[in-house]
């Protein structure tokens, strides 16, 4: 458990790595998103990546699946980057 502070009304870790961070996500009760998920679902990939891809809150099938961009969206999103030729 990451040790917090209270900055704006949203909790920051003191240390802010990736891994606290997402500690700190998982215990989030800054807004109503949390009472209806099941789990947080945060960001993944290469840490070096050249493009990073940041959507709306999770829908269903990413709150069950903790992954990001999984569902009917992500899935429209998949054939997008196909097509522009983003793997």
């Amino acid at each position: 458990m990451p040790k917090l502070r209270r900055d704006s009304n949203s909790l920051i870790p003191i240390e802010q790595t990736v891994s606290a961070l997402r500690d700190a996500a998982a215990q989030c009760t800054g807004c109503h998103l949390f009472r209806s998920a099941t789990q947080t679902v945060f960001g993944e990939g290469p840490k070096g990546a050249p493009l990073m891809l940041v959507g709306e809150q999770p829908g269903d099938a990413e709150d069950l699946a903790g992954r990001p961009f999984v569902g009917p969206a992500g899935k429209l999103l998949d054939r997008c980057l196909a097509e522009a030729g983003i793997d």
